[in-house]
C-alpha cells in the first residue's frame, strides 16, 4: 500500500508523455483513494512493484533480494518518508526563490539552480529589500559626480560576473562621460580561492592594469578555484604587472583591509547573488542585457516602452 502514494504520482508525471503508463497511474489512483478512504488497497499495483524491485535486486544479490522480500513493508515505508522529505525540501527552496529570489533563502550569497533556468534573479520583481550602499569606493572609472552611478557587487571567480561583464562595457561606451562606475569585489566563500583572486586585483590596480588581470582570471575561472595562488601569479605575470611589486602587496596582503571593507559592505547592502547592480540606488541583480539597463536608466518611460521592458525582463 505505502508505495501507491509515490507509484501514483510518478505513474500520473510519465502517463502525461507514453499511454502505457495510464493503466498503472489508474491502478495507483484507486489504491490512494481506497487508502484514504480506510479501505484496503486490492488492485495488486503494491505487489506488482514488490515483485519488480525483488526481481531487480535479486539479479546482483540474491541475499540482498531476501532482505528486501521480508522487510519491504520497512523499506517502503523509507522511500515514502524520503520522498515527502524531497517533496518538502523542493517546496521550501522554490518559496525561498519566490521570496527572496534565491533557492537558500535570505543568507545565501550565490545564485541557485532556479536563478540560471528562470533567468530570474530579481524575486520576481524588484529586489526591495536590497539595501543601496552610500560608499562609491571600489575599482572605478569615470567621475564620482556623473549624473548617472553604478555599484556592482561582483566576485571574480563567479561565472555571473563574468557574464554580466561584457553588459557592463557596453554601458560604459554608450554613456561615456555620464557615468561613474565602481566595482566592490564580493568573493563568494563557497568560491575557492576567490578572495585571493579579489585581493589580487587590488593589488593590480595599484600598478593601473586591473581590468588585465580581471580578464585573466574571468577566462581562467576554474583554474583559479582549483590552483588558487599559483595560477592567479602566472596570470598577473601575463597581465603584464611587475612581479616584484605585486608578490610585495600580494604576499603580505596589503590588500585585505579594503577588501574586508567591500566585504561588509555588501552584507550591509544586503546582497544575496552576484553580480547586484546599484544603478542610482536601484537594485538590478544578476546579467543583464543593455536593453534591461537602459530600462533601468530610463525613469519616464511610455507605456510602450514599459511594455518592451517587461518583455526583454522576461528574456
Amino acid at each position: 500500500m505505502v508505495l501507491c502514494i509515490i507509484a501514483f504520482a510518478v505513474f500520473a508525471i510519465m502517463s502525461i508523455f507514453s499511454a502505457k503508463y495510464r493503466p498503472l497511474a489508474k491502478q495507483g489512483f484507486e489504491c490512494v483513494f481506497r487508502t484514504v478512504t480506510l479501505r484496503p488497497c486490492n488492485t495488486g499495483l503494491d505487489d506488482h512493484i514488490k515483485a519488480e524491485l525483488v526481481s531487480g535486486v535479486l539479479k546482483y544479490s540474491p541475499s540482498g533480494a531476501r532482505i528486501l522480500n521480508k522487510h519491504y513493508v520497512l523499506f517502503s515505508w523509507i522511500i515514502v518518508i524520503l520522498s515527502l522529505g524531497s517533496l518538502a525540501y523542493t517546496a521550501y527552496g522554490i518559496y525561498n526563490f519566490y521570496v527572496y529570489g534565491n533557492c537558500d533563502g535570505p543568507a545565501a550569497t550565490t545564485a541557485c539552480v532556479l536563478n540560471t533556468i528562470t533567468g530570474d534573479y530579481g524575486r520576481f520583481s524588484e529586489p526591495t529589500q536590497l539595501v543601496a550602499p552610500t560608499d562609491y569606493s571600489g575599482i572605478s572609472q569615470g567621475d564620482i559626480n556623473a549624473p548617472i552611478k553604478i555599484i556592482e557587487f561582483g566576485c571574480f571567480t563567479c561565472p555571473y560576473t563574468k557574464e554580466a561583464g561584457p553588459t557592463m562595457s557596453q554601458v560604459l561606451s554608450k554613456y561615456n562621460g555620464s557615468v561613474y562606475y565602481a566595482f566592490k569585489p564580493f568573493p563568494l566563500p563557497n568560491h575557492n580561492n576567490s578572495y585571493d583572486a579579489a585581493r589580487a586585483v587590488l593589488c593590480a590596480r595599484d600598478q593601473g592594469r586591473q581590468y588585465e588581470l580581471q580578464n585573466l582570471i574571468f577566462r581562467q575561472q576554474d583554474v583559479c578555484r582549483e590552483s588558487g595562488s599559483m595560477e592567479i601569479k602566472t596570470l598577473a605575470q601575463d597581465a603584464g604587472l611587475n612581479m616584484s611589486a605585486f608578490d610585495q602587496c600580494y604576499d603580505n596582503k596589503m590588500t585585505n583591509a579594503e577588501l574586508d571593507r567591500y566585504i561588509q559592505q555588501g552584507k550591509d547592502a544586503h546582497i544575496y547573488a552576484t553580480p547586484t547592480f546599484f544603478v542610482n540606488g536601484k537594485a538590478v541583480v544578476g546579467p543583464k542585457s543593455l536593453e534591461q539597463f537602459e530600462c533601468v536608466l530610463n525613469d519616464k518611460k511610455d507605456f510602450v516602452t514599459q511594455v518592451k521592458c517587461f518583455i526583454d525582463g522576461m528574456g
